[in-house]
């Protein structure tokens, strides 16, 4: 157990911090003895960790509480700090060359257009979704999704049969699944960028890699998944889950990735 001292110098925040965390029910010690004094489990600061993350993603305190009492899963919001966090990470590279940019005007008296100026405040951040930390009821599965599409010979086989033809059985369908959900999910945080942005693109050639590990994926049948996605609500619903609009935003995204694997 840690006195509220000994976690205030751990955590680098104020006793004061932690006083007022107790005092709104965000996070109370474990244990208060007969002296007062707080008591704090590893628990609890691995709980802390968790607000100080929200925290620096912008979230208000209301908000993080709303977060946390909402059948927090820790291990799933991990995975959400960490695209929130990349998120930001690249809208502050482009203020950076932004910055650097107007810096440069000045020093050799050129002129910026106004396109050039404000291009990297078009990109903004939206750390208060709180939608993003919930986790879906029901996680795509990969396996679902290419028996549905295999199902669907009226699609397939006018242009690509062999594509329905099982390359192998992936030795981790969990493994897979899980994937797919991650990129799900990553794909949604970026969704204010356009389909064919690198962030996107890098996301889709994941996916692409990742249905090929099942099933010998092509970029007809790839195209042909997203157009499934939009249309044919056993996708839609599920993926939407991850984001409102995920689904169209998804196949257009997959649409950019299959034309460029054809045309390399």
């Amino acid at each position: 157990m840690y006195k509220v001292q000994e976690v205030a110098k751990i955590a680098g925040v104020s006793v004061r911090t932690l006083h007022h965390y107790d005092s709104i029910d965000l996070m109370k010690p474990s244990n208060k003895g007969s002296n007062r004094y707080r008591y704090y489990s590893d628990d609890d600061l691995k709980l802390l960790q968790q607000i100080l993350f929200l925290k620096e993603l912008g979230f208000s305190l209301k908000k993080i509480q709303e977060i946390i009492k909402n059948g927090y899963d820790a291990e799933y919001a991990m995975a959400r700090h960490i695209e929130l966090l990349e998120q930001k990470k690249f809208r502050i590279e482009q203020l950076i060359d932004n910055a650097r940019m107007t810096q440069e005007e000045f020093l050799s008296g050129e002129s910026l257009s106004n396109e050039q100026r404000f291009s990297a405040f078009s990109i903004r951040h939206t750390p208060d979704r709180i939608d993003l930390y919930q986790k879906p009821e029901i996680e795509v599965s990969v396996k679902d999704d290419l028996e549905n599409i295999k199902e669907e010979t009226s699609v397939l086989e006018a242009s690509e049969p062999e594509a329905a033809k099982p390359q192998k059985e992936a030795e981790n369908l969990e493994e897979i699944d899980r994937e797919a959900n991650r990129i799900y999910s990553t794909v949604a945080s970026l969704m204010q960028l356009p389909a064919d942005a690198a962030e996107v693109q890098k996301e889709m050639a994941a996916y692409y890699h990742l249905l090929d590990r099942f099933y010998e994926c092509t970029p007809n049948m790839f195209r042909n998944l997203a157009n499934l996605y939009a249309n044919d609500s056993r996708f839609s619903r599920t993926i939407d889950q991850h984001g409102d609009g995920l689904s169209d935003y998804l196949k257009d995204a997959m649409h950019v990735h299959a034309n460029a694997l054809q045309h390399a």
